[in-house]
């Protein structure tokens, strides 16, 4: 794959890169590294992105971003760190006609989608997977690029301590960090430089908070508790995990509030049960212990529906 990969932007001139709806640090730090690369080999690389960048990731140095799907003709379209290519956005429905489509990806339940697919089950993050790209198409990695690629392997593996965090994803770190990213600058951005309206949100979502036999935790945030709080969906990124960290929780789920009767589920796990084939049940996907899906109903309906898909799951 990665010799087809080689060809197209050897021979190519034109690139289109994108990745999945609701960015985290595995998208954006991937996207933004391979763009970077792609243009120091003298290229042009249109960046498409369905949604702003999360604040706690603004300082990532990155190429202009595209909120609209380009129209027009690519030599490829590079589609990162997505399982499903719907999952791009608003703009999946164009992307489908371009072709060659290549997919980059590490997810257990990616569906191959690409016309060429790159795909690492195995690999900590798809920072990871465009690192050894990089180093076969013998890119140099500056600082721009190392500050990026560090930031996707560190967020994708809970800062280095997820089920995930192989040698591998140390190896990428340190080599990273030899290039110019500095460990201590992106972890205070990226942990601890939040508004004090996330702590406002995430008290009114932990008085939702409602266990189950023990093992299954389950909160959930709603429109009203952002407009009380003055806040939006990027604030919520990370609440799952601090969910998932009480004693003897197997799997922590946060529901958000999408629309009327629709919600975003966000699902962590330690092991025990497959949350990606839980998601998967509902049209969703993901790893074994990170997942997520939407689901339709009240927010009655929708708690009972995954209670009932997890007590099927065990």
């Amino acid at each position: 794959m990665k010799t087809k990969i080689k060809k197209l932007i050897m021979e190519g001139q034109d690139f289109l890169v994108t990745t999945h709806i609701d960015p985290d640090g595995d998208a954006i730090g991937s996207a933004f590294a391979f763009a970077f690369a792609l243009r120091s080999l003298g290229k042009k690389a249109t960046v498409y992105f369905n949604d702003q960048v999360p604040y706690r990731y603004e300082f990532l140095p990155g190429p202009q971003i595209t909120h609209t799907m380009p129209h027009g003709m690519y030599d490829a379209v590079f589609v990162l760190d997505c399982g499903s290519l719907f999952r791009i956005g608003k703009g999946h429905e164009g992307a489908a006609l371009l072709k060659p489509l290549v997919n980059i990806d590490h997810h257990d339940t990616n569906d191959l989608f690409g016309t060429v697919n790159l795909v690492d089950k195995k690999a900590s993050s798809t920072g990871e997977i465009i690192y050894r790209l990089l180093k076969y198409l013998k890119i140099t990695i500056d600082k721009n690029m190392a500050e990026n690629i560090y930031t996707a392997v560190f967020t994708d593996t809970g800062s280095l301590r997820y089920e995930n965090t192989s040698l591998s994803a140390y190896r990428v770190c340190e080599e990273m960090v030899k290039a110019g990213a500095n460990p201590s600058q992106i972890a205070m951005m990226i942990y601890e430089n939040h508004p004090k309206e996330r702590y406002l949100l995430l008290g009114e979502v932990l008085r939702t908070l409602a266990t189950y036999n023990g093992t299954v935790a389950i909160a959930h945030v709603t429109g009203d508790m952002f407009e009380k709080t003055g806040t939006n969906s990027e604030f919520v990124d990370g609440f799952v995990e601090f969910i998932k960290e009480i004693r003897g929780i197997e799997v922590a789920v946060l529901m958000r509030e999408l629309d009327k009767d629709l919600y975003k589920i966000s699902m962590r796990g330690k092991g025990t049960i497959d949350v990606a084939a839980i998601c998967n049940m509902f049209g969703g996907g993901g790893h074994r212990n990170a997942a997520g899906c939407r689901i339709e109903g009240t927010i009655e309906e929708t708690r009972r529906k995954l209670l009932d898909a997890l007590c099927a799951g065990q």
